[in-house]
């Protein structure tokens, strides 16, 4: 499943940004971002292990670049997410050809998936909450929810090494 997946959101990711550019008339950079993922595609059939850092560095950056520019943010964040599964899915590909020959693939494959498809509906659910709500906080409500963010993410951090030790 993999093998498939690793080919399909590169696409996905490209397509989208390249539909939020050209929605704009910037079809210079949409012909860019199209020579970008026919690379990206090349790269994973010739196994270039430096592309897809590559891609999603680029796909960030233009979607960076367009959210800047006023594109339709929905095509340029489902973009983003779509890199982040691409280079996730291609980095994981290649980390199963280390595997034992032994090893049952479709095993290893599974607990991954799973993780990577609640990734997508958390991030795809925040995503479309932050898209949809409106919400006008004072800097000190903004300040106190960094703070919280902080706490959290170091609870994380603190758990997984506990975890693995």
């Amino acid at each position: 499943m993999t093998r498939f997946l690793r080919f399909v959101f590169p696409v996905l990711s490209v397509s989208l940004l390249v539909a939020g550019y050209f929605r704009n008339d910037l079809d210079w950079f949409a012909g860019g971002l199209l020579v970008l993922g026919f690379l990206w595609i090349g790269g994973l059939v010739l196994r270039w292990v430096w592309i897809p850092p590559v891609g999603l560095f680029v796909a960030f950056g233009a979607a960076a670049l367009g959210l800047f520019l006023g594109l339709p943010p929905v095509l340029l964040i489902a973009g983003a997410l779509c890199s982040l599964l691409a280079w996730d899915l291609a980095e994981f590909y290649l980390r199963l050809g280390k595997a034992y020959p032994k090893d049952d693939i479709t095993w290893l494959e599974r607990p991954h998936l799973i993780q990577l498809a609640g990734l997508v509906l958390v991030g795809g659910g925040l995503c479309a909450c932050a898209l949809t709500l409106q919400l006008k906080l004072s800097f000190e409500w903004i300040v106190i929810l960094m703070l919280f963010t902080v706490l959290g993410i170091g609870r994380m951090v603190e758990w997984s090494l506990k975890k693995e030790a």
